[in-house]
């Protein structure tokens, strides 16, 4: 992203976050949480660096602020497609091995956004990175000059990196399908490549660009069948030739023509397309059951957590307002300020108004936050994931024994996750509602307080 190009960083990052970021050195706002689309953003640095989802703005406007020059690179994306059969856990898992790759392979700072379209079949991730490195305080290094020169061939080498990854991902999760980070002229002899449409594109091009890059696709299987078929009369060609060379020497001899085989393919094997054996679809099945269970369960920590901070910030307005209704103006400041309204100056009662507003307008948004969240920790099907994950630890350990599996590079800053119970017996989180599979004293919900 080049800023002479009119791209901003701030801008970028509240769009893909679907947040709202303040352009500091612009004075411009950036709201996108209206935006659809948006299922998850995680940050990832080096060791020491921790960030989270408040961090977004301090951290772009920071790779905005390091940049000094009109013409300055600041900042650089990957979009990465991921599988839709896959659940929501599995992409976020290889979406946090492709980010962990870049900061351990680059030092940078990552953020990484997994969109979903209304279709729900085209999953991907925007994995917006600095250009430059990032220390643990978040202060900004040198560049990564070795990314800018494409003959260095290390952007080749960084598509190679995410082939990998996203490989090793498919191969745990079951598939039967492989990415590769080449042309299809390398793999397919006589392939037909389809015109890169622009994002820009008017209309009227676009169409046209469609139509005959749909033309093109219809096309293959037919190029691919005349091309096989002359692969095959060229090899019965020369095998009537062979004969009648030794027909000369060898009368009576029949001779059965074979077809050449075709040369190795330079890739990988490609896994079967048969259906998985009876057993891995099961395995597979109980993966997927265990991870939905944990996403439930950390999705319901999460938001009592944000419940619980809401409750906390309705607390301080609440002392605010009744503070302010302790002492409210007396009937001089009245006078005066009926005086001061006739002079259409903003005067003390109006003040102490507005502050009251301010206050109730506050507690009634707290208010409402705390209904959604309690209706979200609620939900009977929720709750029913929260606790049999709880009670069965066959689930922890399946997708423990999954993520041993995993080939992701070495996580600099790995965040114990919220479901780990390998802590003391006695260390039992106070949830939003509370499974005992022993007879132990019953802990009070939250919303029993």
């Amino acid at each position: 992203m080049q800023r002479s190009k009119g791209r901003n960083a701030v801008e970028a990052a509240a769009y893909r976050s679907c947040t709202r970021l303040s352009e500091e050195q612009l004075g411009e706002v950036h709201d996108y949480r209206r935006k659809t689309g948006h299922v998850c953003t995680e940050l990832f640095g080096v060791a020491g660096l921790e960030m989270g989802l408040d961090d977004i703005g301090t951290l772009w406007n920071k790779a905005e602020r390091a940049e000094t020059r009109k013409n300055s690179a600041i900042a650089r994306e990957l979009m990465v497609p991921l599988a839709h059969d896959w659940t929501d856990e599995q992409r976020r898992l290889c979406v946090r091995g492709l980010s962990e790759m870049l900061v351990a392979r680059y030092g940078v700072a990552v953020m990484a956004s997994i969109h979903r379209p209304a279709n729900g079949q085209n999953d991907h991730v925007h994995i917006l990175f600095t250009t430059r490195e990032v220390d643990s305080q978040m202060t900004f290094g040198k560049k990564t000059r070795i990314l800018d020169d494409m003959k260095t061939g290390e952007v080749k080498n960084m598509r190679e990196e995410v082939c990998r990854i996203m490989n090793e991902h498919a191969k745990a999760n079951g598939a039967d399908w492989y990415v590769y980070a080449g042309k299809f002229a390398e793999v397919v002899e006589g392939h037909i490549p389809t015109a890169h449409i622009p994002v820009n594109a008017p209309r009227e091009l676009r169409e046209t660009m469609e139509a005959e890059n749909l033309a093109i696709v219809e096309a293959r299987p037919l190029l691919k069948r005349i091309m096989q078929e002359s692969k095959e009369t060229a090899a019965q060609v020369e095998a009537a030739l062979q004969v009648a060379a030794s027909a000369a020497t060898q009368e009576h001899q029949i001779v059965k023509a074979e077809v050449p085989r075709e040369r190795p393919s330079r890739l990988p094997p490609v896994p079967s397309t048969s259906p998985l054996g009876e057993d891995a679809q099961q395995r597979k099945l109980q993966l997927t059951n265990s991870l939905d269970l944990r996403q439930a369960f950390r999705e319901v920590r999460r938001t009592d957590a944000k419940r619980k901070e809401g409750r906390e910030v309705a607390k301080k307005w609440k002392e605010r307002l009744r503070a302010l209704k302790a002492d409210p103006p007396g009937p001089l400041v009245s006078i005066m300020s009926k005086l001061a309204r006739a002079l259409g100056v903003r005067d003390t009662v109006a003040i102490y108004e507005e502050k009251l507003a301010e206050a109730r307008a506050a507690i009634e948004q707290c208010r409402k936050n705390d209904t959604a969240w309690t209706a979200y920790i609620n939900d009977p099907e929720r709750k029913r994931k929260y606790d049999e994950w709880k009670q069965w630890p066959e689930h922890r350990e399946r997708v423990k024994a999954y993520e041993a599996t995993l080939p992701d590079a070495p996580r600099p800053n790995p965040v114990p996750g919220p479901e780990d119970h390998s802590a003391t017996p006695s260390s039992t989180w106070n949830g939003p509602f509370t499974f005992t599979p022993h007879q132990t004293p019953k802990i009070p919900e939250p919303w029993e307080w």
